[in-house]
């Protein structure tokens, strides 16, 4: 039941997102690159000046995470992650605004909480605040919109009790850390 709220709340935010961009000079735009790391996210730019322009980005977060503890009486465990993150932006671009080079800046501010069949946690939720800055660069063909970017994020994060998320290869995802990713957008050509 969950899943069917969680996709019922992705549909009405789209629905009212595609509303807004047909009305005005904004693009719709979805992560091609956020999947590869169990996120899905849509977001929405708009024109507030010449050169410059506002964003919200709503991620809706579902994978498989790895949690591990240095207290001994906590074995390690995998869970499932599920929630959101929301990212509003400014965005400052080198010309026009929604096309061309930019940089920007982001807040970022997620809730997510862990199930597990196999487990108990007893402390289930996971919080993240932090920001981000980016350069990037909008190619405009028409309506559709390529959108690549890169820089960093720092984000405070807080996990359940004496778990952590742990991977084989990375830290766990918590302070200064490199951050980027496509998108693809669709808006009013000028």
């Amino acid at each position: 039941m969950n899943d069917l709220k969680q996709a019922g709340f992705a549909l009405v935010l789209c629905v009212f997102a595609s509303s807004v961009a047909a009305q005005s000079e904004s693009i719709l735009k979805f992560s091609l690159s956020d999947p590869l790391s169990g996120r899905y996210g849509l977001g929405l730019e708009k024109n507030i000046a010449r050169g410059l322009s506002v964003a919200v980005e709503m991620d809706y977060l579902s994978k498989e995470v790895f949690l591990a503890s240095d207290h001994p009486w906590y074995e390690p465990m995998t869970v499932r992650k599920k929630g959101f993150v929301f990212e509003p932006q400014v965005r400052l671009y080198r010309g026009e605004a929604l096309s061309g080079t930019y940089a920007s800046l982001s807040g970022v501010f997620g809730l997510a909480e862990y199930t597990t069949d196999t487990g108990f946690i007893d402390n289930d939720d996971w919080s993240s605040v932090g920001a981000s800055v980016h350069i990037g660069h909008q190619l405009r063909l028409g309506s559709v919109v390529l959108d690549g970017y890169a820089g960093c994020t720092w984000a405070e994060d807080e996990y359940p009790g004496p778990y952590y998320e742990s991977t084989a290869l990375f830290p766990p995802p918590s302070g200064l850390r490199f951050s980027g990713g496509l998108r693809l957008g669709f808006g009013r050509s000028k």
